[in-house]
């Protein structure tokens, strides 16, 4: 007998969903002049911050899919190349003032430099990972034509 206040999957998948186009929504708006913010506290160009918007959007979407098809498999493609291009701008465009933290035995440049590199070698690994995901999407397409 199932316990009265647990949540069904189905109900929990939607939540999650919803929550997660919610949260998207909030970067889009900034990004769109929808929401006033003071520009100066914006560290980023306002594509890289619509983009986050649509990092969430697609997560949602994913999870509103729950399922392995061609369309997920599209969906996360697109999610990991929006992941590879946000990394790879951080890691050649972004200001060295942006990156805190580190390595207490490293100068404030040399931990900078090491941020770059880790994003660069993140925005490699998320670009191999679209590539996949594309394939992927691309082969489902194929066979189920």
């Amino acid at each position: 007998m199932p316990e009265p206040d647990s949540a069904s999957p189905r109900r929990t998948r939607f939540v999650t969903g919803v929550v997660c186009v919610a949260l998207g929504l909030y970067p889009l708006s900034i990004a769109f002049g929808l929401l006033p913010v003071d520009r100066a506290d914006v560290m980023a160009p306002m594509w890289v911050v619509a983009s986050s918007g649509i990092v969430f959007l697609i997560a949602g979407c994913m999870i509103f899919l729950a399922n392995h098809s061609w369309a997920n498999d599209l969906l996360a493609g697109i999610l990991c190349l929006l992941f590879a291009t946000i990394g790879a701008w951080v890691s050649l465009f972004s200001a060295s003032e942006g990156f805190s933290g580190g390595l207490w035995f490293l100068s404030k440049d040399a931990n900078a430099s090491l941020g770059r590199w880790v994003f660069g070698m993140g925005a490699l690994i998320s670009f191999a990972i679209s590539a996949y995901a594309f394939r992927r999407a691309y082969r489902s397409l194929k066979n189920s034509a």
